[in-house]
């Protein structure tokens, strides 16, 4: 369910953060409809043996408005996760400790409303075992395209990157795309995410990755991994920790890697994109996203 708050403030950002690439208004505020504006949040959770949540922190709590962290307070505390086998010898009132980042959305619903919703989040081990993780081994940085950068489009791309044992690339896919410009057309739009995506996907082929070494890795017949690319206008003001920043969604595009509901509750745009590489080891939700509604 969905919060409904005041949208003062909302259709100011948007206006003012997002570029449009056209003079023509018809389409364009067409598309700038599908603006929203995200929050990404970053954080720990520590869940018992039994899925239990037992505590959980936000980062930097003071730079996030007192409205949201009661938001994400209420509904954080109704979760439960699935928890799967751990290492012989652990105790039984052992805790679980990943880190974890919060997608928080406000969507338009009319001048007067939005509504603010948890819509992803994605859990890591706080504390990974050496030889637990895919890691950086080489990696260049993907060339901004001319063509982006003379329109001043900026977007991120989210890649999920199929690598081999041996740390090379095999194959991988832009799982969505993220605008922060609006241009008159829908299908204008997907001419940029695929602009983006193909600069982004032409550079990871040639990167390499460290693959797991605590098991075999001949034995696994490839690893996932998760690497988000920003491309961004360096004299352009983004939004800091605890501010809204303004975008237009991209679809997220399913992928023939992972079992469809594997991981409820994730989406790409969930990462928090740090330069880090993003895996499937962390903890799982059991229980809804987002339970509880604002009363506002």
């Amino acid at each position: 369910m969905n919060a409904k708050i005041s949208a003062v403030g909302f259709w100011l950002i948007v206006a003012l953060a997002l570029t449009t690439l056209t003079a023509r208004a018809d389409g364009a505020s067409e598309v700038r409809k599908e603006a929203e504006a995200s929050m990404l949040l970053t954080g720990s959770v520590e869940v018992g043996l039994d899925g239990s949540l037992r505590g959980y922190q936000l980062d930097q709590p003071e730079k996030i408005e007192s409205t949201i962290r009661d938001f994400v307070d209420r509904n954080i505390k109704n979760w439960s996760f699935a928890v799967g086998p751990l290492p012989q010898g652990v105790s039984a009132n052992a805790t679980i400790v990943n880190t974890m980042s919060i997608l928080v959305v406000a969507k338009p619903m009319d001048a007067d409303t939005y509504t603010l919703c948890l819509a992803a989040s994605y859990f890591s081990p706080k504390n990974p075992e050496p030889g637990s993780e895919v890691a950086y081994k080489k990696v260049t940085q993907p060339a901004y395209p001319k063509e982006a950068v003379y329109a001043k489009v900026e977007g991120k791309v989210y890649l999920l990157v199929k690598v081999a044992a041996n740390g090379a690339v095999e194959d991988a896919i832009a799982e969505q795309v993220n605008l922060g410009v609006v241009a008159n057309s829908e299908k204008e739009m997907e001419k940029w995410r695929t602009v983006l995506a193909t600069a982004a996907l032409r550079s990871v082929k040639h990167w390499k990755f460290s693959v797991p070494t605590r098991d075999d890795p001949s034995s696994q017949p490839f690893f996932l991994a998760r690497v988000p690319v920003s491309f961004s206008i360096r004299n352009r003001k983004h939004a800091a920790y605890g501010e809204w920043a303004p975008y237009v969604p991209g679809p997220r595009h399913a992928n023939q890697w992972e079992l469809a509901g594997d991981n409820p509750g994730f989406a790409p745009d969930a990462l928090a994109a740090n330069g880090g590489v993003y895996s499937n080891n962390g903890l799982r939700l059991k229980s809804a996203l987002q339970e509880t509604v604002d009363g506002g």
